[in-house]
């Protein structure tokens, strides 16, 4: 399976403290084509950081509700982790994701 950056996905998350999992959305933002890949955690909490993207078309991304790209909690993920493909980041949604990936990453420089 070939990942596109700005995709959103479904996937299954564990517990770290208990046991059970849950079922959350990720962005991805890397797929080299192997195993997993590069994601970030979608939450339907507000922006609480300046690493955090709203999601303004989240219903065109195959969201729910209202949502937030927390960039700062990258997370390499494995691809049989993933339950389906949702949707698909607006081309202004992955440009605000890239925008704060280069600057979490410090590549404005």
């Amino acid at each position: 399976m070939i990942l596109r950056p700005g995709e959103v996905v479904l996937i299954r998350v564990d517990f770290l403290q208990a046991p059970g999992r849950k079922v959350r959305p990720s962005i991805v933002l890397l797929d080299a084509e192997d195993d997993d890949f590069v994601g970030a955690p979608v939450t339907s909490h507000p922006c609480v950081s300046a690493f955090d993207v709203p999601i303004q078309q989240w219903r065109e991304a195959g969201l729910n509700m209202p949502s937030t790209a927390r960039i700062h909690k990258l997370t390499a993920v494995s691809k049989n982790r993933i339950l389906r493909r949702l949707g698909d980041l607006a081309v202004a949604g992955r440009d605000a994701v890239n925008e704060v990936l280069r600057r979490a990453l410090s590549l404005n420089r």
